[in-house]
């Protein structure tokens, strides 16, 4: 695909993505007030307040208002350490370890095995993965260097809001859950002990709603 070609599937997504938001957007703002959680929208967070993974509930619950008791019923949860990817992560920045012994090829590889395209992580095979951990191993110093992780609009101008980041959802209190997306930046973002991380939102408590307003707010002010 060419240049033109890569900047017109990028405008698609963005219109085809705020299509997405605008009905969900509008109904919590009558629902919920001004303060109210938007799809997709970007908040700061501290990734070592999370306090466990909640799985199990996709894109189509950011922004979503949960009334009822937490966690929704629908979650997965399970300990952050318990996610492969995450342990294997930690495994290897933090520890030192080959990614091979971490048993994170392994793993994927089983993964591509039972998806019915045998792609996953848009790999196919163990060259393609040894080749994007090499990647991540070359962003992991990055990060290091800059001493935070970039937002989705600092890496590419036509990204709508945080739809791609790191994913998270906001309990009543606020209490923080990630979820289940972007593991290898929430990763780095822990072994580097960075203090906020940009963060798109995932389900929210009513009883979190006043606290989106700092949230929201990114440090420095920048």
């Amino acid at each position: 695909m060419g240049v033109i070609g890569q900047r017109l599937k990028r405008i698609e997504r963005y219109v085809r993505y705020t299509c997405r938001a605008f009905p969900r957007d509008v109904l919590n703002k009558v629902l919920y007030g001004p303060e109210a959680p938007l799809y997709a929208e970007r908040i700061w967070v501290n990734p070592r307040n999370c306090e466990a993974c909640l799985g199990s509930m996709g894109d189509s619950y950011s922004g979503k208002v949960v009334t009822g008791g937490w966690p929704p019923p629908r979650a997965r949860q399970r300990e952050i350490m318990q996610v492969k990817k995450i342990r294997s992560c930690i495994d290897h920045w933090e520890k030192g370890i080959p990614w091979e012994e971490t048993g994170i090829f392994d793993f994927l590889e089983k993964e591509i095995e039972n998806h019915p395209r045998n792609i996953f992580d848009d790999c196919g095979n163990r060259k393609e993965l040894k080749k994007r951990y090499a990647r991540l191993d070359r962003l992991f110093e990055t990060v290091r260097a800059e001493g935070g992780l970039k937002t989705n609009r600092e890496v590419d101008k036509w990204s709508f809001r945080e739809r791609d980041g790191i994913y998270c959802h906001v309990g009543p209190g606020p209490r923080f859950f990630f979820g289940g997306v972007g593991c290898h930046r929430f990763s780095m973002a822990l072994v580097l002990g960075l203090p906020l991380i940009p963060v798109k939102i995932g389900c929210v408590h009513v009883n979190a709603i006043p606290h989106l307003k700092t949230l929201r707010c990114r440090p420095g002010g920048a």
